[in-house]
């Protein structure tokens, strides 16, 4: 039949066109989050003493609101967080530091570990009143990194952990009065005659060793030697079969409370400074975990059901980088360490290569979320622009991407993105950057300013800053996930030092400025300088010294 086509027909195809070549180069893309939002993200409180700024928090949180100390109503301690672990089924297996678990092995794991120990060590398990804790001496690596997990996800509170970064602060804990001697040091192989002879020293046959990474017993005339000394010494294989065979009926811990001491953490505030100590309880725990998660949108926080996996630089031996593990093993994610493939310490000024560690997590399952350094950061976003600028559409796909960029819009949807940006992600570094990830937070000392725009282009990804301190467990400071707001793009690479803004307050924390300097400079340059002052549930307390400030 014939095809009749009149002027009404012409008229409703124009406009189809039209509209669709409007929506295609010519309209402004939505914001992700509303820029009244990012105008004011800390609230501050109406009265003020003198010398001292008002009390900022965030303003999500708002003034006279309770301070949020746990997740949800259930996590009230370590030992909840397998009981109340979100993950679909406990029969599925999940990555947890390069092993496969499922929830129920992690739990059987978690139970014959306080038997193993007591098997091998009897006079470990002691009395809440009268603690015996567990030193811990393993280096910073993924390779070493799971029995340091197991440790702190099974502490009663009858052994806290003693957690040290450093071989050179053994001594330090082995005689410090300020916790309760350690009954049993856990060490890697590589330090075990030097540590064997410090014990001896300081506490002679009182503290059984447990060696890590010695299943070869390449380390037998060692531990040989220290035997017919009167010394306990094990390694970490035994506990699982003296566990498995022992014929002890069901070992009941004792309950935790909120307030229990959970862990001790040395820490080194520079290479000439005393050692500090902080106390962390439960409370500081499951504190620390509900700030952590509210840095990522109800929608994007880890989850089982988007098969996450979280990958962190901070090592496990300090306290954000416990929570970070802990949260994952909660959130029913999996968990990954970036860090040095060797398990052993770094040498002074030896030079680390970010590129190598970030690479190394090709092997295994791919990370969805990255906690990683502003170094870190670099090294992705170096090896990301050598792409960028080899590839002949790289700066077609730039110049269509930047404006919405600069109406406050990124996604990994579209045509560009499609056919470009993702097989320009998914080339370097094993594919790190590629499809799978979703969420980049970088944490400690900010990125520079310029290089904002470009990680945005780059990782077609916001980029979250988090401020982190040795003495808490959760974020002090932290950027609105969705804060897309940057300089526009440096396509090279040429970044001056200054640093980007590390956002507000935390979710759950109080922060303050003091000094003689507060109101002079707040009058006159418009600038607030002074003393950074932190409280909250996450902020620890310094063992001799009050609570932790900045």
């Amino acid at each position: 039949m014939d095809l009749q086509v009149d002027n009404l027909t012409v008229i409703l195809l124009l406009l189809l066109a039209s509209l669709m070549i409007y929506q295609r180069f010519f309209s402004t893309a939505t914001p992700l989050v509303h820029p009244l939002l990012l105008g004011k993200q800390s609230e501050v409180s109406s009265v003020r003493k003198v010398g001292e700024t008002g009390v900022y928090r965030s303003f999500a949180t708002g003034q006279g609101t309770p301070l949020t100390v746990r997740p949800a109503n259930g996590l009230k301690t370590v030992s909840d967080i397998m009981t109340t672990s979100r993950t679909g089924s406990p029969a599925t297996p999940r990555c947890i530091l390069d092993v496969s678990l499922t929830d129920e092995a992690l739990s059987e794991i978690l139970r014959l570990l306080p038997i193993g120990l007591k098997q091998l060590f009897p006079t470990v398990e002691a009395s809440p009143s009268s603690p015996t804790p567990i030193l811990t001496l393993l280096p910073p690596s993924p390779a070493t990194s799971l029995p340091l997990l197991l440790l702190q996800l099974s502490a009663p509170p009858s052994t806290p952990l003693i957690i040290l970064p450093s071989p050179t602060l053994l001594a330090v804990a082995l005689t410090n009065t300020a916790h309760p001697t350690p009954n049993l040091v856990v060490v890697y192989a590589s330090l075990l005659e030097d540590v064997l002879e410090q014990v001896w020293e300081a506490c002679a046959d009182r503290t059984g060793v447990l060696v890590v990474g010695d299943a070869a017993k390449e380390k037998h005339a060692a531990v040989d030697s220290a035997r017919t000394r009167g010394m306990k010494i094990a390694r970490w294989e035994e506990i699982w079969e003296v566990a498995e065979k022992a014929t002890v009926e069901k070992t009941v811990l004792p309950d935790a409370h909120i307030y229990d001491v959970h862990s001790y953490f040395y820490s080194l505030p520079s290479p000439s400074s005393a050692p500090v100590l902080v106390k962390v309880n439960h409370l500081n725990i499951t504190a620390g975990i509900a700030a952590l998660l509210s840095l990522f949108p109800a929608d994007k926080r880890p989850s089982p059901a988007l098969h996450d996996v979280v990958a962190s630089v901070i090592p496990l031996n300090t306290p954000f980088g416990m929570t970070i593990a802990l949260a994952s093993i909660w959130s029913g994610a999996g968990l990954r360490m970036i860090g040095r493939p060797t398990p052993d310490w770094p040498g002074d000024n030896e030079e680390e290569n970010q590129a190598t560690e970030i690479e190394a997590l090709a092997d295994g399952s791919l990370p969805t979320v990255l906690f990683i350094s502003a170094k870190h950061h670099s090294a992705l976003l170096t090896r990301l622009h050598e792409s960028f600028t080899s590839h002949p559409l790289g700066s077609f796909a730039a110049r269509h991407k930047l404006p919405a960029l600069r109406d406050g819009h990124i996604s990994r949807d579209g045509f560009w993105d499609k056919y470009v940006w993702s097989g320009l992600r998914g080339g370097v570094l094993g594919g790190i950057a590629g499809d799978k990830l979703r969420g980049v937070i970088v944490v400690g000392d900010a990125p520079p300013t310029e290089s904002l725009g470009l990680s945005h282009l780059l990782l077609s990804l916001p980029l979250t800053r988090l401020h982190s301190s040795p003495f808490s467990t959760g974020p002090l400071f932290v950027t609105h996930f969705y804060d897309l707001q940057s300089p526009s793009p440096d396509l090279s690479l040429n970044f001056s030092s200054n640093k980007a803004h590390c956002g507000p307050p935390a979710s759950n924390v109080e922060v303050l400025l003091n000094g003689p300097d507060v109101e002079a400079t707040g009058e006159e340059h418009g600038v607030l300088k002074g003393r950074v002052w932190v409280r909250g549930p996450s902020v620890l307390e310094i063992v001799g010294g009050g609570l932790a400030n900045g």
